[in-house]
């Protein structure tokens, strides 16, 4: 049963499934409308970010683009990716109205640029930063989807109402929280948000298109003649660091249950990240949010652990050698006590080809003042737990618009794990995307 849920919650958050999916459609040139769209960023990226934008029809002037950089005039739906686009709301107006509305965004659209001159892809100001800026003070009430980066940026620390105007959000750039009586509620760790979505129902992560459940946007699927490559050929030049992120289902078996309170198995989803600033050597930081059940008995099954002091050794294109270490916790509801930790990780990760990435970990854990898991560990006789694991992952290497190096794909991984005592057998199956620029 374990596995079944697990197997369907995975195909839910690999694909970010929502539905229904309605075709995107606008009104005729005739309607005066606002309407606010987004795209798959190219490459990799394409399954974790989008960019978006405004479009604005007045009556007899024509349609007006409101968006930084990357502008294309005509085509509504035109960008400067190939990817799926997303209508995620459109505004009616009379005629008067909407040249009101055009007059603000030209007005917001410069007051942005004059109080944000950098360009900053994550965690912003950036694309998506401004878009959301301007909905929010021409009262234009559309929410971006949660995978456009940025839109949630507020500074090093600030606070707003939500773009819908039904809530508010304090953000600051480590962590983050939006509270609204549409939005729902969410957290953002990093610049990426987890949460529940009141309306529509769902639930918020960061894997295109951002929710699993309803979805009141309208879509327009990219076209299959169109070659979405990313151009593997052109090398990207690092100039800041890398990062790597997973989202995966995780299944795991315990070799000796009954040195583990009984608990036979464990079904869990994750997300988790690792980069480093620097050009060859430098500071690496990373974190991992895990949550799930255990079954024999039933209990929910969670783990938080966040890496703020690392070192990276960046090799060629996005392959790094790193160690992290920092704080967390965990544990399983009736069965594993939740204790703090004291985590430490070993990494490798390695493009092998255009094609073929693979890695390999090693962590450990002490759970200092824990009698129920102290000196736990089978192999290592140093922590308390011990886990060891590879990864493969099939997908695509590639260079995206913005010069960085990316690539990304589905991947399986195979663990070797310990607690309290025991030993776990696991394997994971995600997708990863990394990142070099």
């Amino acid at each position: 049963m374990l596995i079944r849920l697990a197997a369907m919650l995975a195909a839910g958050t690999i694909g970010g499934c929502a539905f229904p999916r309605a075709a995107a459609v606008l009104p005729p040139e005739s309607q005066g409308y606002v309407a606010v769209l987004s795209g798959e960023i190219p490459g990799a990226l394409s399954r974790v970010a989008r960019h978006a934008w405004i479009v604005a029809n007045v009556p007899g002037k024509g349609l007006r683009r409101f968006e930084l950089e990357h502008r294309s005039e005509g085509d509504a739906f035109d960008y400067f990716g190939h990817g799926e686009v997303a209508v995620h709301g459109v505004i009616l107006y009379e005629q008067v109205a909407v040249g009101k509305v055009v007059d603000c965004l030209e007005r917001e659209e410069r007051r942005y640029q004059e109080e944000h001159p950098n360009y900053v892809p994550f965690p912003g100001p950036n694309s998506n930063t401004i878009v959301d800026y301007m909905l929010r003070h021409c009262d234009i009430r559309v929410e971006l989807p949660a995978t456009a980066i940025g839109r949630d940026y507020r500074g090093i620390v600030g606070a707003s109402v939500t773009s819908r105007g039904t809530g508010v959000q304090l953000e600051s750039w480590p962590v983050g929280v939006k509270l609204g009586l549409e939005e729902g509620a969410e957290v953002h760790l990093l610049g990426l948000p987890f949460g529940v979505h009141f309306w529509p129902p769902g639930i918020t992560v960061p894997v295109n298109p951002g929710r699993i459940g309803f979805d009141n946007d309208m879509h327009r699927d990219p076209d299959p003649n169109q070659d979405r490559s990313s151009h593997a050929e052109s090398k990207g030049v690092r100039r800041y660091g890398l990062a790597s992120i997973w989202a995966w289902a995780h299944y795991a078996h315990v070799v000796e249950p009954s040195r583990a309170r009984s608990l036979l198995q464990l079904g869990t989803l994750g997300l988790h990240a690792r980069s480093g600033y620097g050009r060859f050597v430098g500071y690496g930081f990373g974190f991992d949010l895990e949550a799930g059940a255990a079954g024999n008995p039933l209990g929910f099954a969670y783990a938080a652990r966040l890496f703020p002091a690392g070192a990276l050794l960046m090799l060629s294109d996005n392959t790094y050698v790193g160690i992290f270490t920092g704080i967390g916790g965990n544990g399983i509801a009736g069965s594993v006590p939740a204790r703090f930790e004291l985590p430490s990780e070993l990494r490798f990760e390695l493009d092998l080809s255009e094609l073929v990435r693979v890695g390999a970990r090693a962590r450990v854990g002490w759970y200092p003042g824990s009698e129920a898991r102290h000196g736990g560990s089978l192999l290592s006789p140093f922590a308390d737990e011990l886990l060891l694991g590879a990864f493969l992952r099939v997908g695509r290497v590639g260079t995206c618009y913005c010069r960085a190096r990316t690539g990304g794909g589905y991947f399986f991984a195979i663990e070797r794990g310990e607690l309290m005592h025991s030993a776990w057998i696991g394997a994971s199956f995600g997708v990863e995307a990394d990142y070099g620029g």
